[in-house]
């Protein structure tokens, strides 16, 4: 039971630190100023054009979530369990691959 809330904890985590503005992007403008954004996570892979990643970060999260809350409901079965770690452990992995990522993204503006 205490994984299963553990499960549920850490994929809110994931999500909310996906949502957090933590990284800084400036560019030189045609005019000659330079621009300042604070971005997102998940606005940095919507503009490096891959949202798939944040799609399957969603999909691990909702199954792992749904499979914890059935564990809370009382279902004992071996294989809802199975199916919450390893989706648990799938959706670490991808914030761990996005976080990677977008600190890599280099965007550049014209």
């Amino acid at each position: 039971m205490l994984q299963s809330i553990l499960a549920i904890v850490a994929n809110i985590l994931f999500f909310v630190v996906l949502r957090l503005s933590i990284y800084t992007d400036r560019a030189m403008m045609p005019g000659g100023q330079i621009r300042q954004w604070q971005r997102s996570p998940i606005d940095r892979l919507r503009i490096s054009g891959q949202p798939a990643l944040l799609y399957l970060q969603l999909f691990f999260t909702a199954v792992s979530v749904v499979a914890a809350v059935l564990i809370l409901c009382g279902v004992k079965n071996s294989v809802v369990k199975k199916i919450r770690l390893v989706s648990t452990i799938a959706s670490a992995v991808m914030f761990l691959v996005i976080m990677i990522l977008t600190g890599a993204v280099r965007q550049r503006y014209a």
